[in-house]
């Protein structure tokens, strides 16, 4: 398959890939973070993990670099897009794409506060 092709089938698509192959075989873990690809930087990305630590990414062919960039799994802390402030996912507000502390700072991210 070309480039094009393998980024069409897996573009998008990681999680239900991921969630297929836990489907048959229990022992592997689903991760959620970024690949990083030296050509496209950071990609948010599911993957799953074998007991070992050994990375399964079915869907490794959408990236340039195939799947031997870096993997790095997200813990759960992120920063506010407008104050720079880390908070947890479970604290964040969204103003579209951009993650926020609160709603102030969505306010002020988009000039009405």
């Amino acid at each position: 398959m070309d480039k094009e092709s393998n980024y069409s089938k897996y573009r998008g698509k990681c999680k239900e890939f991921v969630d297929a192959m836990i489907a048959k075989d229990s022992t592997l873990k689903a991760v959620r973070g970024h690949y990083y690809d030296a050509q496209w930087g950071a990609q948010e990305h599911w993957w799953a993990i074998k007991p070992d630590g050994t990375i399964i990414d079915p869907t490794a062919l959408q990236f340039l670099s195939k799947g031997k960039g870096v993997y790095k799994e997200f813990d759960g802390w992120t920063n506010c897009a407008e104050c720079g402030k880390e908070i947890h996912e479970d604290e964040v507000h969204f103003m579209g794409n951009y993650t926020c502390c609160s709603l102030a700072c969505c306010k002020s991210l988009v000039g009405v506060y």
